[in-house]
């Protein structure tokens, strides 16, 4: 997978993993093409060698995948968008009513490997529209959005999975500054992140130097993720993966409650936009509009 990022690799073999696994949380079919033409190897090793190495990436993509059924499901909720998407096929894998749109926003270079393996395996029929748009997501990448036919006026289900700890803190909240200025009434927000405890879990050092030395640093963490995204407009439901009734078939390390201090936990959130408070001529037209005549 000469050219794919190291976590859309990493990403590609976990669903993998998961698809050959007789008690399978979800089934990716295009991960299994797609390690087969790159990585025969790997592939080899995971039917091989089965492992739990992958099961809280497992227990955190069915969870998104239940988030996005049920946020694209709702009548006005068609549009939704996929930051960070790398090799994610949720537009093929999932049951879109046929009206949906999901655009897919990631790095050029992820992009266009993505287009091409596409374009040679010959993927099942999908039943959304999707459109594949490459951007930066730290740079200007909303105009690219609303050029591929986003309507920032109709309610939108986001996700953001495993993009946060990779950005500073500045950058992750300028892009949820982003998404919410896209965002009219009625849309949703789905993310993950860490707290900053993980940072200092002696267990994790090494394989946390080893991603800044590879070029994947680590590099912010929430220790309230709730009155983060108040303060961004936000109304947030927070998870701990051990929370979730799925990850009891699964390896899942289980956590202490949250006033416990000093543990490493990972935040699966999902948040609705908060409406906009009303103006003084809003109100005024409201009041108006009520008088009786």
């Amino acid at each position: 997978m000469l050219g794919v990022s190291g976590t859309a690799r990493w990403m590609t073999h976990a669903r993998a993993a998961e698809t050959l696994r007789a008690d399978r949380l979800f089934a990716d079919p295009l991960a299994i093409a797609l390690l087969e033409r790159t990585e025969p190897e790997v592939l080899t090793r995971l039917r091989e060698n089965p492992t739990p190495r992958f099961d809280v990436i497992a227990v955190r993509t069915r969870f998104f995948d239940e988030y996005l059924r049920r946020a694209s499901a709702q009548p006005d909720r068609r549009q939704v968008v996929i930051l960070a998407a790398g090799f994610d096929t949720r537009a093929f894998r999932l049951d879109w009513l046929p009206d949906t749109t999901v655009y897919e926003v990631d790095l050029p270079e992820v992009v266009d490997l993505k287009e091409s393996f596409l374009a040679e395996c010959a993927p099942p029929e999908r039943s959304c529209h999707r459109v594949a748009i490459p951007a930066d997501l730290t740079k200007d990448w909303t105009a690219r959005l609303r050029a591929a036919g986003f309507d920032p006026e109709r309610p939108t289900a986001w996700l953001v999975e495993g993009l946060l700890y990779y950005l500073t803190e500045v950058e992750a909240e300028t892009l949820v500054r982003q998404i919410h200025t896209l965002s009219a009434a009625g849309s949703t927000l789905a993310l993950e992140h860490v707290n900053p405890d993980t940072y200092r879990a002696p267990w994790l050092k090494d394989w946390l130097r080893e991603m800044g030395e590879g070029g994947r640093p680590w590099q912010s963490g929430l220790a309230e993720p709730e009155a983060w995204l108040s303060a961004l407009g936000w109304d947030a439901r927070v998870h701990e993966p051990s929370d979730l009734a799925i990850a009891r078939r699964r390896w899942v390390p289980r956590t202490p409650p949250r006033d416990v201090p000093g543990v490493m936990r990972t935040w699966l959130v999902v948040a609705g936009r908060r409406p906009a408070p009303a103006t003084r001529e809003t109100a005024t037209a409201t009041t108006t509009r009520k008088e009786p005549q």
